[in-house]
């Protein structure tokens, strides 16, 4: 089955124009995103904003979706809401120095203009909005190391009670003992 691709004519769009909004709400498994991405709603809600610039396209892209992701301390499932924006410009001209400037990382080669492809933006603004380390909550527990168990549903003080007996004092509390 083929994923519905959100394609726009750049060229034909602003021919009369040097500015357009577009709004629009994107399958979210239209967007090929990797494998452990996913989402409990099913649209990816994105406006976005085009302006020509001499020859070249200045592109601000706004999205609004859920994703699904794994508490990175805890392990556990949760909704988090993604929103966020980015701006890029499109240029019809290829970089041909080798070394690159500021003002160049938020420019992309537009292959062909006639064809550009919202999807792929979208889906690079959803990896980039993604935290490395997502937490369910700031005060996400964790695991316990010892036991396993999931310290924010059953806390536990098993790594306190491991620290104690190999601390280098234990020894001392098995001479208390003896007398």
């Amino acid at each position: 089955m083929r994923k519905k691709q959100y394609i726009l004519n750049l060229k034909e769009e602003l021919k009369h124009e040097n500015f357009i909004q577009k709004s629009a709400k994107l399958p979210f498994e239209s967007l090929d995103l990797p494998q452990e991405y996913s989402s409990t709603g099913n649209d990816v809600d994105i406006n976005l904003y085009i302006i020509k610039d001499k020859g070249d396209y200045i592109v601000s892209l706004d999205i609004n979706s859920d994703i699904q992701v794994e508490c990175s301390r805890c392990l556990e499932p949760f909704n988090m809401d993604l929103v966020g924006s980015s701006s890029v410009v499109l240029s019809k001209k290829r970089k041909n120095t080798q070394e690159l400037k500021e003002k160049d990382l938020n420019v992309e080669y537009l292959e062909n203009e006639e064809q550009f492809n919202v999807n792929n933006l979208v889906r690079e603004e959803i990896i980039v909005q993604t935290p490395m380390k997502p937490l369910c909550s700031e005060n996400c527990k964790g695991i316990c190391q010892v036991c396993g168990n999931n310290k924010n549903e059953n806390p536990c003080n098993c790594e306190e009670k491991q620290k104690r007996e190999m601390s280098p004092f234990s020894q001392l509390k098995h001479l208390l003992d003896k007398k």
